[in-house]
């Protein structure tokens, strides 16, 4: 027999033409001249009872609000699912035109865009949020009786990249003794006979092992992770980015090798930690046989009979501000930015203007914002947490630092927690309290990429965990819930206890 949980899965190619500038490298200049791992959108689709859950992954940079929240409308209502349980997760691939109009010249690195560009950018991200929609929608078709494995890997791929110098400087690069998150977490969605329907990926890690000076589109590590996948279970793959807000690969900025070893270990990782364990109740059934003497042959088989838990819910959040630059503080910026782009034209190339230019624009919308009023103290974005039988996957709203990821899955009542960043939306980075003393790239400009006037506070470090913990808490009530006091990481890596011994045979 088989329970009321059925799962579909579905996967389409985002074929982006060529021409188009790409987002997240601030100093590339050049447009896409070619293709590399191809772009793509997947989804995964659970039902039970009443309740449906869309998993899908996007390979794109990032959407921010209000776009996300209209494709999450557009995704929930094709399928007939709630909206907390819509979790849409950008890949954060560097190698892919931006997802969302809002960005303009602040994601594409420099330069106002011409009308053309705008016209051409506009098809494209339409086309891409079609895409989001056709896949969810095919995934729902073709929904059928399934059971879930969760796993818990480790893969030593990554590290921390908030870098000291010896003059105390934060730089980008390694960083050995920082935290990190290695955990590989994945579910995958299967049928009576064992055969997969889907396997879900998460690692928390920034998808740069392409660099800027690649002129290719590509999905990155994800990319060859999923083509793996795909082509040793025979089923779909979804890629969820995790909280890699701080966190590089080892071999960064590197090429389509790096991403083709990066994804391919990641992907053994994954299946090695899904492979003894079970999507039901495993049960032993003894057959008689017989040769020259009688023997018995024992087979097992995973009784799915009884859907796990499928419940989902979804909090809007704000977020506060640090504060923000006076009227002469922006015009002071927006002064030496200008001169900055000046030099940079004179002497300095294409890549060092691209650079400049970028905070230059940030500066002038900051200034005309705050002289017009309208500069917001705080910002804000939805954590969802769905549970899927004993495990379950919680989300973050931006680039969250995998200190935060660790603290959230240490005191969750699931087992295990996936912890997807960059879901639902794109806010911020979202650093860690401690690293604000330290400066560096995600505390001091992080958010300029993101349009804010200033960076979030140091304080969304314990919203984020505490949020995130008691909508976890929310659907497990049978669970136990953190009592308080501190909320931060301990270090200590996630782990999934071992399942209990099959039954014996009658």
């Amino acid at each position: 027999m088989t329970g009321p949980l059925r799962a579909g899965a579905a996967s389409l190619s985002i074929a982006p033409p060529l021409g188009l500038p790409m987002q997240g490298f601030i100093r590339r200049y050049r447009h896409a001249e070619g293709y590399g791992a191809p772009l793509e959108v997947s989804a995964l689709v659970l039902e039970s009872h009443d309740t449906r859950v869309v998993l899908c992954g996007v390979d794109t940079a990032a959407i921010q609000r209000p776009a996300a929240d209209a494709l999450r409308a557009r995704v929930a209502a094709s399928v007939g699912a709630a909206p907390g349980g819509v979790i849409l997760n950008w890949s954060h691939t560097h190698c892919a035109p931006p997802g969302d109009r809002a960005f303009g010249p602040l994601g594409l690195g420099g330069g106002d865009p011409s009308d053309e560009m705008l016209e051409a950018l506009g098809i494209y991200i339409d086309r891409m949020y079609e895409r989001v929609v056709e896949a969810a929608l095919l995934a729902s078709s073709r929904l059928e009786p399934a059971g879930i494995a969760w796993g818990l890997g480790t893969a030593d791929l990554a590290v921390n990249r908030r870098e000291r110098t010896p003059e105390g400087q934060v730089i980008l690069g390694w960083r050995p003794d920082g935290l990190i998150d290695r955990s590989v977490t994945a579910l995958q969605a299967r049928r009576p006979d064992g055969s997969a329907i889907a396997t879900v990926v998460s690692y928390g890690c920034h998808s740069v092992t392409v660099g800027p000076d690649v002129l290719d589109y590509s999905a990155d590590y994800p990319g060859p992770m999923r083509r793996a996948i795909r082509q040793w279970t025979g089923g779909e793959a979804v890629f969820l980015q995790g909280a890699g807000g701080n966190v590089l690969p080892r071999v960064a900025f590197a090429g389509h090798d790096e991403a083709e070893r990066f994804g391919r270990r990641l992907a053994l990782e994954a299946l090695h930690a899904l492979a003894e364990r079970t999507a039901g109740r495993r049960v032993w059934e003894r057959h008689p046989d017989g040769s020259a003497t009688p023997f018995s042959v024992y087979r097992f088989r995973d009784d799915l009979d009884g859907a796990p838990a499928l419940a989902a819910v979804e909090e809007e959040v704000r977020f506060p501000l640090m504060p923000l630059p006076t009227e002469n503080e922006i015009a002071r910026m927006r002064a030496q930015f200008a001169a900055a782009v000046e030099e940079a034209e004179r002497s300095g190339g294409p890549a060092q203007r691209n650079v400049w230019r970028y905070h230059l624009v940030w500066a002038q919308r900051t200034e005309a914002q705050i002289r017009s009023g309208i500069a917001p103290g705080h910002a804000s974005g939805p954590i969802n947490a769905v549970r899927i039988g004993p495990g379950a996957i919680v989300t973050g709203p931006g680039e969250v630092f995998t200190e935060i990821g660790l603290a959230v899955k240490e005191r969750s009542p699931a087992a295990p927690t996936l912890y997807a960043g960059y879901a639902n939306g794109e806010v911020s980075y979202f650093p860690t309290a401690a690293s604000y003393p330290e400066g560096g790239y995600e505390p001091v400009h992080g958010h300029r990429p993101h349009g804010l006037p200033a960076s979030v506070s140091p304080v969304c470090e314990r919203i984020l965990i505490e949020r995130a913990v008691r909508n976890l808490e929310r659907v497990f009530p049978e669970r136990d819930a953190f009592a308080g006091g501190s909320w931060a990481p301990s270090g200590r890596q996630p782990s999934l206890a071992p399942e209990p011994p099959p039954d014996p045979p009658p």
